[in-house]
C-alpha cells in the first residue's frame, strides 16, 4: 500500500501540545502528552481526506531546545554507523572465510569479543551457529550469516 507522509509539527502551549498540520491549512489538534501526536494526527488526517489511516505516515516534529535536537541527529549518526559497522563486519567475514581463515581468527581480525563472535557465527563451544538475539542495542548485528558463511565456519573452527 502506498503511504502519504505528513508532518505534525508540535508546540509546548502550557500543559498541553498544539499539533499543527502545514499541509493542510487549518488543520490543528491538541494532545497532552507528545506520543500521542503521531496516532491523534494520523486519525484527524484519515477522517479529514477521508484516507485509511494505514496509508498515512505521519512525522511528529517537537518544537525543541537545541541540546534535544542535536542529541537526536547524534544518536540517528549512530544508528546509521552501527548499521553500516554491521554490514561492513559480514562482508569481511564472509572474504576472509572464502579465502580460508578461520572463523575464530576471522573474529579475532576483526577485533570481535566473544559475545560478538557469537552474534556473528559458530558458538565457540564448537556446536552449530546461534541465532543473533534480538537487541534493541544499535551496536549489535541484526541479522543472520548467509548458509554459506555459516558452513564455511563450521569447516575451519
Amino acid at each position: 500500500m502506498e503511504t502519504t507522509a505528513f508532518t505534525a509539527l508540535c508546540e509546548r502551549a502550557g500543559r498541553w501540545w498544539t499539533i499543527r498540520v502545514p499541509q493542510i491549512e487549518g488543520m490543528t489538534a491538541q494532545v497532552r502528552s507528545l506520543d500521542q501526536a503521531e496516532i491523534v494526527t494520523r486519525q484527524l488526517i484519515a477522517r479529514t481526506l477521508s484516507m485509511p489511516a494505514e496509508s498515512i505516515r505521519v512525522d511528529a516534529l517537537p518544537d525543541a531546545p537545541a541540546p534535544v535536537t542535536q542529541a537526536l541527529q547524534l544518536r540517528h549518526a549512530a544508528r546509521q554507523a552501527a548499521e553500516a559497522a554491521t554490514r561492513a563486519t559480514m562482508e569481511a567475514l564472509e572474504v576472509l572465510a572464502g579465502e580460508g581463515i578461520a572463523f575464530r581468527d576471522a573474529a579475532t581480525m576483526l577485533g570481535l569479543s566473544p559475545a560478538e563472535i557469537e552474534q556473528y557465527g559458530p558458538a565457540v563451544a564448537g556446536e552449530g551457529p546461534t541465532p543473533p538475539a534480538v537487541s534493541s542495542d544499535p551496536l549489535q548485528p541484526t541479522r543472520q550469516l548467509s548458509a554459506w558463511l555459516r558452513a564455511v565456519a563450521l569447516l575451519w573452527c
